[in-house]
């Protein structure tokens, strides 16, 4: 049974996806919606951070939830998706990358990932994600050059966006699934 990426709404540029989540939500959308975004001009990070998010170079995305019980566990549900990226990067790379709780998946000390998991008043929640996958080093502006990082720059090698997307949704529903088995 698939849930996370039932229906999948894709951007070139949006301000940030989890802003158009939240407003397909009004709209009727339900569990399993995801948006993704080649950009976005507004991507957000933990509280009063912003999430670089330069034109095909990561992967950015919000999905959209509603577990029946315990919607208000907003640690757990991230923990679900920085896992989740975490397998991704160990079976499209072999390397292994730390989580730092609560929202940051880190290589060789360095911020690789972050998850921002949002709780909406009628028991949505939206978990954004965004990976660095092909940025160089000199396209990180210099407030988070010395902290951030990417698959590219890791490994040394270009990774399709696509493939870490489908990857990723791929894990991100399997670990979803094994949420909800526990609750």
């Amino acid at each position: 049974m698939r849930i996370v990426g039932k229906k999948l709404l894709s951007y070139q540029e949006i301000g940030s996806t989890s802003d158009e989540a939240k407003r397909m939500i009004a709209k009727g959308a339900s569990e399993g919606l995801v948006v993704v975004a080649d950009s976005q001009t507004n991507g957000r990070g933990k509280p009063g951070n912003s999430w670089f998010s330069p034109l095909g170079l990561g992967l950015y995305l919000s999905a959209v939830i509603k577990p029946l019980r315990s919607p208000s566990d907003l640690g757990l549900i991230t923990m679900v998706g920085a896992e989740a990226v975490v397998d991704v990067i160990k079976e499209l790379t072999g390397l292994t990358p730390t989580i730092k709780k609560p929202n940051d998946v880190l290589m060789n000390g360095k911020k690789v990932a972050g998850i921002l998991t949002e709780r909406l008043a009628d028991g949505h929640l939206i978990i954004g994600i965004g990976v660095n996958v092909n940025q160089q080093p000199a396209v990180f502006p210099a407030d988070i050059s010395a902290t951030a990082t990417s698959l590219l720059i890791e490994t040394g090698d270009n990774l399709a966006i696509g493939t870490v997307q489908a990857c990723l949704l791929a894990h991100l529903d399997d670990k979803y699934l094994e949420y909800l088995a526990r609750i």
